[in-house]
């Protein structure tokens, strides 16, 4: 299936698939980076949400995104497999979020890929 396809599926119901694409087409690293990590932490934060019972009796939005990653695991709304990947974006977030001068580095995308799951590699690049 090609990468938009995937995407497409991914993202159905959740958000408008022309304006994820524009995001993430973004030229600035900076805003790839940041915007790529609030796509997936909102997508996160519904997964949760979609198996409690009383969504308004917890604030998933108030948790850190390490703690997001790690529930939705348990609660079976994310592949283990996948965690490590949305832990090395979160790492590269943080990274841009406390230095101005951050400058994103082939080995800071290296990183991330090498800690993708198969699965998300294979979105990424395409059958």
């Amino acid at each position: 299936m090609p990468v938009k396809k995937q995407l497409k599926k991914v993202v159905k119901g959740i958000f408008d698939f022309p304006t994820l694409i524009t995001h993430l087409n973004a030229e600035d690293p900076l805003a790839l980076v940041m915007r790529g990590h609030l796509y997936i932490e909102a997508t996160l934060i519904r997964q949760i949400e979609s198996a409690l019972v009383n969504k308004k009796a917890f604030a998933t939005a108030q948790f850190p995104f390490p703690a997001k990653v790690s529930l939705a695991v348990a609660l079976g709304k994310v592949d283990i497999a996948d965690a490590g990947g949305f832990t090395a974006l979160n790492t590269l977030r943080v990274k841009f979020a406390h230095n101005v001068e951050m400058k994103l580095t082939e080995q800071d995308e290296l990183n991330l890929y090498n800690a993708l799951s198969p699965s998300q590699r294979k979105i990424i690049e395409g059958p």
